[in-house]
């Protein structure tokens, strides 16, 4: 991969080509970026178990394909499901699979409205040297329109040297704890449900 831009608009470039290179005809689970459909649902079930997720409405930040919603669905709570992404070609992908509520986000904007959760899976991938802390306005701004909870997975700073990219974002969990701690006394971390400690879920709770 050639270095990630820096910026919004780099990274949304660097994103979309990360997801042009996997390509949109195999599995959807390969087009979001995982390594498996397991992981993949490893991850969505620690966002809702961290999240205390209940039913309600929904918004996915950087929905990708729409697996997310999918799995919701399957838990049959109730579900009003918002859907954003900045890649073009995700959200005509959610779309064609019969995703509802799902639209482009435009670079260097954030979702507004209000929500009972904001679930951010796999929007962290990418480090931006020009900005390294930018998740933690990100998942401010999450934080300030959820109604119940915001979760968000990040690949992990404990992540062994060998399983790393040298473009990717590996948050140290103890900075996430503490700007968690900053914003609410309550919230919740997870390190214990991805195979080395490679992965960790965050949820910020009302």
């Amino acid at each position: 991969m050639n270095e990630p831009l820096h910026g919004p608009s780099g990274r949304a470039e660097t994103i979309a080509a990360f997801h042009a290179g996997l390509g949109l005809d195999g599995p959807t689970w390969r087009a979001a970026g995982w390594g498996s459909e397991d992981l993949q649902r490893v991850r969505f079930e620690a966002l809702t178990r961290a999240a205390g997720y209940a039913g309600g409405t929904v918004l996915d930040w950087g929905c990708g394909p729409g697996d997310l919603y999918f799995h919701l669905r399957a838990m049959r709570l109730p579900l009003h499901y918002t859907g954003v992404d900045l890649n073009p070609a995700m959200v005509e992908l959610a779309t064609c699979r019969g995703v509802p509520g799902v639209s482009l986000l435009p670079v260097a904007e954030t979702p507004a409205g209000r929500h009972d959760y904001v679930f951010l899976s796999g929007v962290f991938q990418f480090a931006d040297p020009d900005d390294p802390l930018y998740y933690l306005s990100t998942l401010e701004h999450a934080y300030d329109i959820s109604g119940r909870a915001v979760a968000a997975n990040f690949l992990s700073a404990n992540r062994p040297a060998a399983a790393r990219a040298h473009d990717e974002l590996y948050a140290d969990p103890s900075v996430l704890m503490r700007f968690a701690a900053a914003l609410t006394d309550r919230w919740r971390i997870d390190h214990a449900y991805h195979p080395q400690g490679a992965d960790f879920t965050i949820a910020l709770l009302r």
